[in-house]
């Protein structure tokens, strides 16, 4: 992940701090974040992306376990029967179960890979067990070939472990923002801070750059490490933004941690039950949740929603669909680049820069609606209702959204989605930024060929600050909310936004 503009923080965030957002949800149409009543540890926090990377890696891992089980039993030449259907349906459903859990996708979350393969194994042994029980409770157990299931259980780790590797093979090549390792620093030194150093040491996830604290190098009670100071805490927005940083962790420094140690041990000596609740008020943005980092449970503030697995699905959705649409759009484009060229002198194709993910600068095609001029202040000056640069043809194509249609080349060229925030000017961007609070954290997903605010009336001329800063507002509304059925909501709410007409078109 860089961050190739200044102002632009795209990086996650882990920890517990005592910053305060007063971020308040859209009334009405945007989907809104869940309330404080389900800002609790094991429970579902912020959003249902978890639970959905749960999900879909439980079928992959159901797949995976019955798949190598039915090409043994051909290549030993033993009859698919109803023991062995019977056997692949509670083995797929155990899979589901226990190794849901080990997400191919995001494995740096569980700790070190040892612990990893040792965990992945317990569960197996208990998966194979389940089985063993179920076929002599149901006196299958005589039907099978001993030397099959034998196979079988040896095998197929192996298998699931080349799934694995050509997953992330498939990862580092087709969602490269999805990538795993990642650079780092930590905020505060401490005791804790030292222990996290130590275990994200241990495993090949991070690269450790070093560490922010209000103190001299010297004050700090040794350190975190042999990691250099890199500043003072209000420094690490700014080196995030200049040295290309993934992940901060933010560790409480070590005198807000003696407060809380002191309470918990006058609490000691009772017989209450007691929780330590972070201030989650500080989290109400993105997918806040709890994880496991090198071993140790950190509370994750701020994270693309596409990393890992919902990563993987969202580009494999966007270069297929993309993929369809310019095959099936073909006779579209061929009119209109004959209307263009017969409408007006100059090219079909209009292209200009735009920040994409994480400020990578890139060219947005569109065809081409308004008359060709040199004057680059009149070329990326927002259209108006009346606007004298508007061709005839141009007018039509703005008004259908025709003219966006070349963007599905941007998406098979992995530069946009085909839904998330739609990309701005860069004289745009660079306005907006200073007038708009948390402007730039739109950048942490890919621009959209269309997008959430787009289909909620908010298209077009941005003539007032308040009216981009709505815009924005339901950006990150969808960044919170994502899921793929959102995605499929946006598509089916563009189509019939143009179907019937978008006064703000123009």
């Amino acid at each position: 992940m860089t961050c190739r503009f200044s102002g632009c923080c795209s990086s996650s965030v882990w920890g517990a701090t005592g910053i305060h957002s007063h971020d308040a949800p859209l009334p009405g149409r945007a989907p809104q974040p869940p309330g404080p009543d389900r800002l609790w540890p094991g429970r579902r926090v912020m959003n249902t992306g978890p639970a959905r990377a749960h999900f879909l890696t439980g079928v992959l891992y159901a797949f995976l376990v019955a798949l190598p089980l039915f090409v043994l039993a051909q290549g030993f030449g033993v009859e698919w029967s109803r023991p062995y259907q019977s056997l692949a349906v509670l083995a797929g459903v155990l899979a589901f179960v226990l190794l849901r859990r080990f997400d191919p996708t995001a494995n740096w979350r569980f700790g070190r890979p040892g612990s990893i393969a040792n965990r992945f194994l317990v569960a197996w042994g208990m998966l194979v067990g389940g089985l063993a029980l179920a076929g002599f409770g149901l006196q299958y157990a005589e039907f099978y070939s001993r030397l099959l299931l034998g196979t079988w259980v040896v095998v197929t780790p192996f298998f699931i472990a080349t799934v694995h590797l050509l997953i992330r093979v498939l990862m580092r090549r087709y969602a490269p923002e999805s990538r795993l390792k990642r650079r780092a620093v930590l905020v505060f030194a401490s005791e804790s801070a030292r222990l996290l150093e130590r275990g994200l040491r241990k495993i090949d996830d991070f690269e450790l750059l070093g560490y922010f604290d209000d103190r001299d190098a010297g004050r700090t009670d040794g350190g975190v490490g042999d990691l250099p100071l890199l500043g003072k805490a209000r420094d690490v927005a700014e080196y995030t933004q200049k040295n290309n940083v993934d992940v901060v962790f933010v560790v409480l420094p070590d005198n807000a941690t003696k407060r809380v140690v002191g309470v918990l041990e006058t609490l000691g000596d009772t017989t209450a039950s007691v929780y330590y609740v972070p201030d989650f008020i500080a989290f109400q943005v993105f997918n806040a949740q709890f994880v496991e980092v090198a071993g140790f449970p950190v509370l994750q503030v701020a994270e693309s929603p596409f990393f890992g697995a919902d990563g993987l699905l969202k580009a494999i959705f966007d270069r297929a669909f993309a993929a369809v649409a310019l095959v099936l759009l073909l006779p579209v484009f061929a009119l209109v680049a004959v209307l263009i060229k017969r409408d007006s002198p100059g090219p079909v194709f209009f292209k200009q820069a735009r920040y994409g993910l994480n400020g990578k600068r890139f060219f947005v095609y569109k065809f081409r609606s308004m008359t060709v001029g040199d004057d680059q202040v009149r070329q990326s000056r927002q259209a108006t209702k009346d606007d004298d640069r508007i061709t005839r043809i141009g007018r039509f194509i703005r008004k259908t959204s025709i003219d966006e249609l070349p963007q599905f080349w941007n998406v098979m060229r992995g530069e946009m989605s085909v839904v998330g925030p739609r990309p701005h000017s860069i004289s745009h961007n660079e306005q907006y930024r200073k007038e708009v609070r948390r402007y730039m954290v739109r950048h942490k997903v890919k621009p959209g060929v269309t997008g959430w605010a787009q289909v909620n009336g908010l298209r077009g001329e941005t003539a007032q600050v308040e009216r981009m800063a709505e815009r924005i507002e339901y950006d990150l509304d969808y960044i919170r909310n994502w899921s793929p059925w959102l995605d499929i909501k946006i598509i089916v709410l563009t189509v019939w936004t143009v179907l019937r007409g978008d006064d703000n078109a123009y």
